[in-house]
């Protein structure tokens, strides 16, 4: 499935629950639970409603005792043997997060892996607080305002408080422009090359069909998830990274901070969130 088709799949997520609804009402007798509507996100809700202490159920693997807590760009997974802690980035709809550590008694030798939360590429507001969908249009999980989890010694105890919402918070997830009607929106699998680059340096993106990304800028290596919508909407996480001094190009940058993403031909250029450009990548 080309990972850009990611907005028809909240119709197929919603379409049964509409029809649930509608069988409802024509029975001769009354429902035993009223179906609470769900919408896209985009349409009544921005990504800063996000930014909060969320307890997570119907997530594969997770106790009763889990909570999810969202602030600018990282999150922190609270479960009975401490925190795993990642970045996220959401936008119009889309919504990814990557572990890249943790603390307590979760700690271990290799980075942590959260199957369920790092497969949610959608965000879907419901009556109550939000679904968390994967590509396919299934819900992996649902956050709600319900308690706190008990601080523990080796994290400050504001991990264990809702974050606080502020001017910069807006100001971080504040809608993109539209893609410039000058580009077009087609898949992005493959592998990439910055346009006037030589080859030999390296400096480069693959975007593969599981979702995950890895890129260079001919020294430093990057990586993480990415997600694409059929407007041109583009998002990426991206994990720890290298900081040598290099003469290649920005890739794993320009992938990270990208909101938008279309063609100019052949060529795939990445946009900021204000529509300037961050770089052109052709086919390696």
């Amino acid at each position: 499935m080309s990972r850009r088709l990611l907005a028809p799949l909240v119709a197929k997520l919603i379409a049964p629950l509409i029809a649930v609804a509608l069988l409802a009402g024509c029975a001769s007798t009354p429902p035993a639970a009223e179906v609470a509507p769900v919408e896209v996100a985009p349409s009544d809700s921005s990504p800063v409603d996000l930014v909060n202490l969320w307890r997570v159920t119907d997530a594969d693997g997770e106790s009763a005792e889990t909570w999810l807590r969202l602030d600018v760009g990282e999150f922190q997974l609270w479960r009975d043997c401490g925190m795993i802690m990642g970045s996220w980035r959401a936008s119009n709809g889309l919504m990814l997060a990557s572990a890249f550590g943790s603390s307590g008694t979760c700690a271990t030798e290799t980075l942590p892996v959260v199957g369920w939360l790092e497969s949610v590429e959608l965000f879907v507001k419901t009556a109550d607080g939000f679904m968390l969908v994967d590509a396919a249009g299934s819900p992996v999980a649902s956050l709600t305002i319900d308690g706190a989890p008990d601080p523990i010694p080796d994290a400050a105890d504001f991990y264990a408080e809702p974050p606080k919402v502020t001017d910069d918070t807006r100001a971080y997830f504040a809608a993109a422009d539209p893609l410039p009607s000058s580009l077009t929106v087609a898949s992005h699998e493959g592998q990439w090359a910055a346009e006037g680059t030589d080859v030999s340096t390296g400096a480069g993106v693959e975007f593969a069909a599981d979702g995950t990304w890895t890129g260079s800028d001919g020294c430093n290596g990057g990586s993480g998830r990415w997600a694409a919508d059929a407007s041109g909407g583009f998002l990426a996480t991206s994990g720890v990274s290298t900081l040598m001094a290099c003469e290649g190009a920005s890739v794993p940058s320009w992938v990270a901070q990208a909101q938008l993403a279309g063609f100019d031909g052949d060529v795939l250029v990445l946009l900021d969130r204000d529509g300037a450009e961050l770089g052109r990548l052709v086919k390696g």
